[in-house]
């Protein structure tokens, strides 16, 4: 009896485990970006594309560029949305990305925390709030990853909405990204 027992506890968390997968693997596929704020009306981008209208400079030993207010900026405002186009390496003496079209492949939903410390910022994927004797504040965006055959080291786009506190948090809308980007570069949703 203690071994049917222990046989039936055991598929019991087989089986949860299963579902945890299950459920969890759905929402790595992809997310979806909120039209406009205040809208419950939401786009899957992947399958879209971002057309890059000029090229853009990446600084040497850096992997990405910012945007803000349609403008390349050599940092950005934390309390404004921005965007980046990133490469996959740093290792290089400043790269050009020549206007083109890019292919979105994948579109992942992602919370950033920033902790500051006095004058120093760390950045790292946010897991639970952390308290290190400085102030604890998050951004929260997408990762849109881009594939095109002329240009295999651009790795994605990113854009990000204000810097707040957990409760304040809201990732950038479509229309919030298309300000940020300006006339530099556009974003259309799948067909369009």
């Amino acid at each position: 009896m203690k071994r049917g027992h222990r046989f039936f506890s055991l598929a019991r968390r087989v089986l949860l485990l299963a579902t945890l997968v299950l459920l969890f693997g759905g929402c790595v596929g992809g997310a979806t970006v909120r039209v406009e704020s205040g809208v419950d009306r939401f786009i899957d981008l992947v399958g879209g594309r971002v057309e890059l209208r000029e090229p853009l400079q990446v600084p040497a030993g850096k992997a990405r560029v910012f945007l803000q207010h349609g403008k390349v900026r050599s940092g950005f405002d934390f309390y404004v949305p921005h965007c980046s186009f990133e490469i996959r390496s740093v290792d290089h003496d400043g790269v050009t990305i020549a206007a083109d079209t890019f292919g979105i492949t994948r579109v992942t939903h992602e919370i950033t925390e920033v902790v500051q410390l006095d004058r120093v910022r760390f950045a790292s994927l946010a897991s639970a709030d952390v308290d290190a004797g400085g102030i604890s504040q998050r951004f929260e965006g997408y990762h849109f990853s881009l594939n095109s055959a002329r240009q295999p080291e651009v790795m994605r786009m990113s854009c990000f909405g204000l810097h707040a506190q957990p409760g304040d948090l809201w990732p950038p809308t479509l229309r919030e990204i298309g300000a940020t980007l300006g006339d530099i570069a556009r974003l259309y949703p799948p067909g369009g």
